[in-house]
């Protein structure tokens, strides 16, 4: 009896996984600095209030981590010029799958998680003429298992975006330094 509530009081002692949040700090994200007055930030997504869309439900969709980033990455200097900034895409969808590649045992149901970012530059002089433009996409997309925790959820979209976000910057300082060269410091 006594090696049974051994057996018990040891299996009460397994250690408990504990997910960290992830930190969403734009200083390891690229920075651009663009010669520019002023930067205008222009939204014109809008999230979709169906399935298989998810955005609208997060806390912090995409798109304000996208926006966050701008604001505090994408700086100006100079006196002439205006960058207007128009987001087109910040979508992230979730999709239920079957697992084709599962081996017996495993489970055949998943979610599929697919993210897509697509945004605009447009740099004005000051008589409001076009002198460059370029437009930066980026899609990734990850899978879980049907039956996870909301943590586990949450840590996986997290990681989706900051993901996302890495790509877009990088695309975005390797095309504003292919079109837009001559303002890009």
């Amino acid at each position: 009896m006594k090696l049974l509530v051994f057996f018990f009081i040891l299996l009460s002692c397994q250690p408990i996984e504990i997910i960290e949040p992830l930190v969403f700090d734009n200083d390891q994200l690229s920075r651009i600095s663009i010669n520019a007055e002023n930067i205008e930030i222009e939204q014109t997504y809008e999230p979709i209030f169906e399935e298989p869309y998810i955005d609208y439900s997060l806390k912090y969709p995409p798109v304000e981590r996208l926006k966050y980033w701008i604001q505090t990455n994408v700086n100006s200097f100079g006196n002439q010029n205006k960058l207007k900034i128009n987001i087109l895409d910040a979508s992230i969808k979730k999709i239920e799958e079957q697992d084709l590649k599962a081996k017996k045992f495993e489970e055949k149901d998943i979610y599929k998680y697919e993210l897509f970012y697509l945004i605009e530059f447009n740099l004005y002089d000051d008589s409001s003429y076009l002198i460059a433009s370029t437009i930066v996409e980026s899609f990734r997309s990850t899978t879980s298992g049907r039956f996870i925790s909301i943590s586990e959820t949450e840590k996986i979209i997290d990681d989706l975006i900051l993901e996302s976000l890495r790509d877009i910057t990088k695309e975005s300082k390797r095309l504003l330094n292919l079109y837009m060269s001559d303002y890009i410091l």
